[in-house]
Parts: C-alpha cells; sequence; structure tokens
C-alpha cells in the first residue's frame, strides 16, 4: 500500500508559525489580565505562564513520541526527546531543581560552591545543546532546523538571564523567555515531515523543500 503523502511545506510553515503565535498570544493575554501588575503573570510558581511551560513541556513529550512512532525521529532521539521533556515538565510544576539549589547543603558540603548549586541549571543547557545538534542532523527540514536553534537560543538566554542580574522589565520575563524557546522546539517538530529522518539502521530520501 502506498504511503499518504505528507503535508505540503506550507501547511508545516502555517501550522508551525500558528503553534508560535499562540503561544504568545497566550502570554500576551496573560500579561493584560493582570494589568497593571503584568509582572504577576510571569513570576509567581503559580502563574499562568509557569503554567505555560509545563504544558508545553509535556506537549514537547508527547509529540516526540508521535514522531518517533512515525519515523520523523529517530527512534533513540525521539525516545529520549520525550523523557528529557517530561522531566523538565515535571521539574517545572514541582520545582525540583530550587530544592537542589537552596537544600542541597544539607547532602554535601560541595553545595558551598555556586557552580554546584546551579549545577540542574547548567546542564540544560548542556545536555541541550547537545540534544539540538542531535536533532539538527536528524531533521531534514531547513524550516524545522531553523526553529530550532532559534529555540536553543532563546532558551540560553532564558538560562543567562536566571543566572545574572538583568534590568527591569528583562528579569521579570524569565518565564516568558522560557515559554517562548519551548514554543519555538515545538514548532520546529510541528514543522517536521514525517518518516524524513536519516537513523543508523534505515535511510529515507530527504523532503525537498
Amino acid at each position: 500500500m502506498a504511503a499518504m503523502p505528507g503535508r505540503s511545506p506550507l501547511a508545516r510553515t502555517t501550522a508551525a508559525a500558528l503553534t508560535l503565535a499562540a503561544a504568545i498570544g497566550f502570554m500576551g493575554l496573560s500579561a493584560w489580565s493582570y494589568a497593571p501588575v503584568w509582572e504577576r503573570a510571569f513570576r509567581s510558581d503559580s502563574s499562568p505562564v509557569a503554567w505555560l511551560s509545563s504544558a508545553l513541556l509535556l506537549a514537547l513529550a508527547v509529540m516526540a513520541l508521535r514522531l518517533m512512532a512515525d519515523g520523523g525521529l529517530p527512534r533513540l532521539l525521539g525516545g529520549w526527546m520525550a523523557a528529557a521533556m517530561l522531566a523538565l515538565a515535571i521539574d517545572e510544576q514541582f520545582m525540583a531543581h530550587e530544592l537542589w539549589k537552596y537544600r542541597c547543603h544539607e547532602w554535601t558540603a560541595l553545595c558551598r560552591f555556586e557552580a554546584v548549586r546551579e549545577l540542574p541549571m547548567l546542564a540544560v543547557g548542556g545536555v541541550g545543546l547537545l540534544t539540538a545538534v542531535g536533532l539538527h542532523r536528524a531533521m531534514r527540514s531547513r524550516l524545522s532546523r531553523g526553529l530550532l536553534w532559534a529555540g536553543l537560543a532563546v532558551g540560553l538566554w532564558a538560562l543567562a538571564v536566571d543566572q545574572v542580574a538583568m534590568p527591569y522589565p528583562v528579569a521579570e520575563l524569565e518565564e516568558g523567555f522560557e515559554v517562548l524557546a519551548e514554543a519555538l522546539v515545538l514548532a520546529a517538530f510541528v514543522g517536521l515531515p514525517v518518516g524524513q529522518v536519516q537513523s543508523s539502521s534505515t535511510q529515507v530520501p530527504a523532503a525537498n523543500h
């Protein structure tokens, strides 16, 4: 039986753009609903933007599983992405990295060093970069590759905002930068044709864009 044709590049571009626009629109609506103290939509752990971050990470995990099943991502890479995004979603909701940052001194004397206290966040940046390299090699869509690297750049900026004192209003938008990074990567997944990746065991012809 012949395989069903994939979506056209225009359809994938539109879907990716709508994914990104939905996240930005949600943040804008959240800020408007909290006006004039718009920062509350971004700052607290129970804020709507923090909720959106968890939701996007969970969506990324589910999307990675779907792409893995449909051939849009190699199995190992898709499985790793699903597990990593699920772990980040759980951490975002239950603040495990904050627990480590403020209580690890009870478990090890090494926590007198700031680098050890910030180890979870630094690991996210380093592992994220390596994962992005793997995704870049697997993706055969210029659109998805561009969105992926844009997401990584914004994600690294969000880490910088978390680690370095920033002026108003940049510091208040840390969660917003995280959401934008997650939305960009999700848009990259949405714009990725299924069955168009090259793995170590199977090669599939690349899509023409």
